[in-house]
């Protein structure tokens, strides 16, 4: 089709000018549709990403699997500028593909090795200057590495020690101003650090307490407004809870979503779009089916997905974390 005559093309451009200048100069952009949403499959070694707007059964755009990969067990996953795939494996490693890799990929690249600090990694992100932020579960720990790093790379910064309050940290976030933001599973609390921290940091800020809501907190995301969204693993009820910007202390949820509607069913990854939608990779399966479930922007309280994607085409093993 990109062999079509050069009218058709005028004709197209004409007709767009047209809608342009009929359009209202106060009706705001349409929303940019989120790239493809990706996810780490820790009971399948892989990486399925899918289209946006899947649902359903739907069947991923990108399956990352095979022997080549190195994958085994994957937990975390992230995407640099370049998008290049980020993947941190239980069993210490970070391993890193090309943008837009799919099938037995070899890796272009692993961060592995005992001079790293990983330690049973699993939330990773990068900050604006494009280094890579590793959680490590077993030493209770934060590493970094510079963009770039490869190898047996010795980390820049590792945040660890009894000040930082870390245990048996999972997801992590970082804000726009470079603020470290860490879901704690061992004690139920969310550890956030300035900008730079490192060595044996006292946090910023702690949420913790009874009034928060915090279960066995696993994914954590932050939205364009500063808000915080976290899962809660260990629950009874499986839960979603939002906090404020800067919200500190035994502070209560400005939302919480939870109950039979939800399809929440030991929720762990979790996303946000560009319209604040919210997407959570639901680790446990029903009747043999794993989910990511989709709420509206602002949902609360026992909200129905407005979209869910399960199905035996999806690939979805053991979701855990996810990105876009």
């Amino acid at each position: 089709m990109r062999t079509s005559a050069t009218w058709c093309l005028a004709a197209r451009l004409a007709l767009a000018a047209v809608v342009a200048a009929c359009s209202s100069s106060n009706a705001p952009p349409s929303p940019v549709p989120p790239g493809p949403l990706y996810v780490a499959n820790y009971n399948g070694s892989s990486v399925t990403a899918y289209a946006a707007g899947a649902t359903g059964n739907a069947t991923p755009t990108v399956t990352i699997a095979g022997s080549n990969t190195g994958l085994n067990q994957p937990s975390g996953v992230a995407l640099d500028a370049a998008g290049r795939v980020y993947v941190a494996t239980f069993i210490d490693s970070v391993t890193i593909y090309a943008t837009g890799a799919t099938g037995n990929a070899v890796p272009t690249a692993t961060i592995t090795g005992s001079n790293t600090g990983l330690s049973q990694p699993e939330g990773i992100a990068f900050d604006a200057a494009g280094d890579l932020y590793v959680a490590n579960v077993s030493n209770n720990s934060i590493t970094i590495y510079a963009a770039g790093t490869t190898g047996n790379a010795t980390p820049t910064a590792t945040i660890a020690g009894n000040n930082t309050g870390l245990s048996g940290p999972e997801g992590i976030a970082l804000d726009a101003a470079g603020h470290l933001y860490v879901a704690n599973n061992g004690n139920s609390t969310i550890t956030v650090y300035a900008a730079g921290a490192t060595g044996n940091a006292t946090p910023t800020a702690t949420i913790a307490g009874g009034n928060t809501g915090l279960n066995q907190p696993l994914g954590i995301a932050l939205d364009g407004a500063g808000r915080l969204y976290v899962t809660n693993y260990g629950a009874s009820t499986p839960s979603i809870t939002v906090y404020a910007a800067g919200a500190t202390g035994n502070t209560t949820p400005t939302a919480t979503i939870a109950g039979s509607s939800t399809g929440l069913n030991y929720p762990s990854g979790i996303a946000l779009d560009a319209v604040g939608q919210i997407y959570v990779a639901n680790a446990a399966s029903t009747n043999h089916l794993y989910s990511i479930t989709v709420y509206a922007a602002g949902a609360t309280g026992d909200a129905t997905p407005a979209v869910t994607i399960a199905g035996g085409n999806t690939g979805l093993n053991g979701p855990t974390y996810i990105t876009f």
